[in-house]
């Protein structure tokens, strides 16, 4: 999952859920709180 990908995501499930925020779980939770260009390629490619 890109970082465009899961802002996408998160931006539905609010919408959905008619909240402000949510918490993200998982191996790509790090790319929410990490700026994009701080991480090695490495660190946004999941199994």
């Amino acid at each position: 999952m890109r970082r465009d990908q899961l802002e996408h995501a998160i931006r539905t499930a609010c919408q959905i859920i008619g909240a402000e925020s949510v918490i993200v779980v998982g191996s790509q939770a790090i790319l929410g709180s990490v700026a994009e260009g701080a991480l090695p390629a490495e660190a946004t490619m999941s199994l």
